[in-house]
């Protein structure tokens, strides 16, 4: 059985240990780390109004077509796991298949992208934090300040360890799930009774006809908007070193969260569209616009009364908190490996002896994170909102890495046989060429100032400031780094190899 895997999936070799403790993450809990980094109530917090914004009731079906490339992004991560369980991921295959400074870029678009997303949900953990206390409009210091905390003490409790980190994550995520469960039955039995909004429509199998869609701005929109929630899956796969039983068991676990994760999702949209609807005049729909990066809350409010926005506000706040945590853990990793290739400074090389954990890059995650925060909340009307289309281009930009780095370095052997062909190189090859076009429109609409927000830098849009500029940046880093130590990016310490 071990010699039929080497077989399907050919190791990568040359790869270093880098001081992480093995078994120290559960094969369960690296699913919920997978889970949790895809966030469900903070994702559809931000991205359900918007979505139904974009596609209306087509919502679910959009959801699912969207989950297709990300599939096949996910059968690549699957493999080249199986072949490389690096810590690197996407910047380590990236340099392995392709080429140095491709997989320099992927690596640096997997740190931009989790930094991103702990900037959106920093913004929806002070927005709950307002419900909370009752504000319905909070300052700019209110918003700083529990950010401030928030990250520091998600940053702090990663630090500790992967053993630590990994359990608490699970418990979140049961957590969340639950709540969403809870809040899915609570949306439909109202529905049933004939008790929901008067301008919501009655569910439809006509909501899974892709064809009813009404354009293709829309559809665009609609898929930019999916592709943000549906990220993450890939968080446990860089947990992979640490993960205990064997590689294509921890390979296994980013495919088995997508799978869960796209069920969970279909089902809640089409509960909330039958509960709420989509007239924008209507102050209870998920398309009005005092709801429509609160959804959430509103839903919670209608379905439950006054305690549910509570409820509602404490289950987004544990979605926030076990996603920024389940983010930081393997980008910490992925900044670990780079640093051990001699792709960065040795400073983020550095582990911990009694945690076995990669501190100092932690901390420049979290830190780094909360600055960019300080700097949205001043310039940006919406935080969630331009978080959610910028960081669309950095992930678009890492999977595509990814997909290609499957094709490039499985295309000798993979058509060996119909299913080796389809896993490695057929169906990565086409989530690569869905995600690359889609990525080069995302960035050419972001540039336009009513993208997001609405919020502008210069005339230009802030979610394209922020998305493609911070990726431009790490071009220029990758530059300087390459004149001070050109040794990575002459192949000396990763060379690149192929089967």
């Amino acid at each position: 059985m071990a010699e039929d895997a080497a077989i399907v999936d050919p190791l990568m070799h040359g790869l270093r240990s880098k001081g992480l403790k093995k078994g120290s993450v559960s094969l369960v809990g690296a699913v919920a780390i997978g889970l949790a980094a895809t966030a469900p109530a903070y994702s559809l917090t931000g991205a359900l109004g918007r979505g139904a914004q974009e596609v209306g009731y087509q919502l679910p079906i959009v959801f699912i077509i969207a989950v297709i490339p990300m599939y096949f992004v996910a059968l690549a991560y699957k493999h080249l796991t199986d072949a490389a369980p690096d810590a690197g991921t996407v910047f380590t295959w990236g340099s392995k298949a392709i080429a140095p400074h491709i997989g320099w870029m992927g690596g640096f678009a997997l740190v931009l992208s989790s930094i991103l997303a702990g900037v959106g949900a920093a913004g929806i953990l002070t927005n709950a934090a307002a419900v909370l206390v009752g504000m319905d409009s909070s300052p700019v210091w209110f918003d700083i300040t529990v950010a401030t905390v928030f990250i520091l003490l998600t940053t702090w409790l990663v630090a500790r360890g992967a053993e630590e980190s990994s359990r608490t994550t699970l418990i979140l995520t049961i957590i969340q799930y639950g709540g969403l469960l809870v809040f899915a039955v609570i949306m439909i039995i109202p529905v049933f009774r004939g008790g929901q909004s008067a301008t919501a429509e009655s569910f439809s199998w006509e909501w899974f006809n892709p064809f009813a869609i009404h354009d293709f701005s829309g559809l665009l929109g609609g898929f930019l908007v999916a592709i943000f929630i549906f990220w993450g899956f890939d968080a446990s796969l860089a947990m992979s070193e640490e993960t205990s039983g064997t590689s294509a068991d921890a390979g296994r676990s980013g495919v088995t969260a997508i799978l869960i994760t796209v069920a969970t999702y279909v089902i809640f949209s089409v509960a909330a569209l039958a509960f709420a609807g989509i007239d924008p005049n209507s102050d209870t729909s998920l398309t009005h616009e005092g709801n429509v990066d609160n959804v959430f809350t509103t839903l919670a409010t209608q379905s439950i009364g006054e305690r549910g926005a509570m409820l509602a506000a404490l289950v987004v706040g544990v979605s926030a908190f076990s996603a920024t945590m389940s983010t930081v853990m393997p980008t910490a990793r992925g900044l670990l490996s780079m640093a051990t290739y001699k792709a960065l400074p040795d400073r983020f090389a550095s582990v911990s002896e009694a945690s076995s954990t990669p501190k100092y890059a932690t901390w420049v995650i979290g830190l780094t994170s909360l600055a960019i925060y300080c700097m949205l909340d001043v310039v940006s009307d919406s935080v969630v909102s331009d978080s959610v289309y910028s960081v669309g281009i950095a992930i678009m930009t890492y999977y595509s890495v990814v997909a290609i780095s499957s094709v490039v370095y499985f295309w000798r052997t993979a058509f060996r046989s119909w299913r080796t062909a389809m896993g490695q190189v057929i169906l990565p090859g086409i989530g690569a060429l869905i995600l690359i076009p889609v990525g080069v429109v995302d960035a050419y609409l972001m540039a336009d100032p009513s993208t997001g927000s609405g919020s502008s830098i210069l005339d230009v849009g802030t979610a394209f400031v922020v998305g493609v500029l911070s990726l431009a940046f790490g071009v220029v880093l990758m530059i300087l780094w390459n004149l001070k130590a050109p040794a990575f990016f002459r192949g000396k310490t990763l060379p690149t190899e192929r089967t």
